[in-house]
């Protein structure tokens, strides 16, 4: 992941992955095929760690509860591993049409899922009653661009969150009614 960030997907190399894990590249090939096969293998965990989280999420009760998660476990997954997801959408035009089928398939999951946790916070008036899938998309952007600033020396992966949680279960305010 490191490679490909600061080189780039095309100019990273296998000899540059393997030395960066301290292997030789014949070690490298016991483990991967090809460096779209890597790729594929950094897509497919970022978005099977993101499902993973949101299969916790499915059993809270609480829409607020599901709201606050949801949206915590956006942020914290970015902030923990920025490498990731800076790979994870910077280099998506670089995915093999094979590999990009499989991963499309998993985000189609991941963006159900999501919906699904949304409609259960509508339900019981946590969140505005809204296009479930609207939101979904809008609070995944709010959150996964965290990638793109986020720096831990300065920013507060927890307070980002409450942020964007508030913003959420209680909207903004038109201006002249409490925003400048």
């Amino acid at each position: 992941m490191k490679v490909f960030r600061e080189r780039g997907y095309d100019a990273g190399s296998l000899d540059e992955i393997a030395a960066a894990l301290d292997l030789r590249k014949p070690t490298l090939y016991y483990y991967v095929r090809s460096k779209a096969e890597l790729l594929y293998l950094i897509f497919d965990r970022a978005i099977t760690e993101g499902l993973q989280r949101l299969n916790t999420i499915l059993n809270l009760d609480s829409g607020v509860e599901v709201i606050e998660t949801l949206i915590d476990h956006q942020v914290r997954g970015i902030a923990k591993n920025p490498e990731l997801f800076a790979v994870f959408f910077d280099d998506r035009p670089r995915l093999s049409p094979t590999y990009e089928a499989l991963i499309r398939a998993k985000e189609h999951r991941y963006l159900q899922l999501f919906s699904d946790l949304l409609v259960k916070a509508m339900r019981d008036g946590s969140v505005a009653d809204v296009d479930p899938r609207y939101a979904a998309h809008a609070l995944i952007g709010m959150t996964s661009w965290l990638y793109k600033w986020f720096d831990p020396a300065r920013d507060d992966a927890e307070a980002f969150a409450e942020t964007v949680t508030a913003l959420v279960r209680k909207g903004v305010s038109p201006p002249g009614r409490g925003n400048p």
